[in-house]
This record gives C-alpha cells, structure tokens and sequence, in this order.
C-alpha cells in the first residue's frame, strides 16, 4: 500500500520506529541433514584468511565418483566463515585420520 501511494505522488505515514522492517541476511542459520552417496572424494581446503572483511574462511567439497571417463563432478560445497582459526578446525577421532 504505501509503495503504491509513493508511485501515485501521496503522501503516506512514517512506519514507527518500534515497526521498522530491517533488510536480514539471505541466511542466517540453516540445519539439514542430507545424504550424497556414493561419494568419490571429500576435499577440506586450507583454512585461509578473507582480506576483504578480516575472518578466516574453508570450505567442504564433495565430489562424485568419475564416471565414464569423465572427471568427477562437484556435488555440494559448503563455505564456512569464522571470527578465528580455532573454529574452523576439525575435530575427528584419531583412527580415522
């Protein structure tokens, strides 16, 4: 309604303050849980640092199995963003590594 009244040239109501719509990240927290199978290869880059905004930065790839010759293709990868180093490693049980 009040886009409406600003393209017609009326004037409309201030939104109070306590009412005002803040613009959201696109994606603030997501939980799922998927299953990729079968899996070729599990890529874990190198936690690196982002010049831009000053956090660190990895991410997780997931590639499929080569088929047919073909390289295997890129199935999910997550980029992950952290204040500091510590949270961006990796914790694993010691007889998997």
């Amino acid at each position: 309604m009040a886009d409406i009244a600003f393209f017609e040239g009326r004037q409309t109501q201030q939104i109070p303050p306590g009412h005002e719509v803040y613009p959201s990240a696109a994606l603030r927290v997501m939980a799922s849980r998927m299953e990729v199978s079968p899996v070729g290869q599990i890529v874990v880059t190198p936690i690196v640092q982002d010049t831009n905004f000053g956090d660190y930065i990895r991410e997780i790839r997931i590639f499929s199995l080569p088929a047919g010759g073909a390289e295997p293709e890129l199935l999910l990868s997550v980029r992950l963003h952290a204040l500091t180093v510590k949270q961006l490693e990796i914790m694993t049980p010691a007889h998997v590594i």
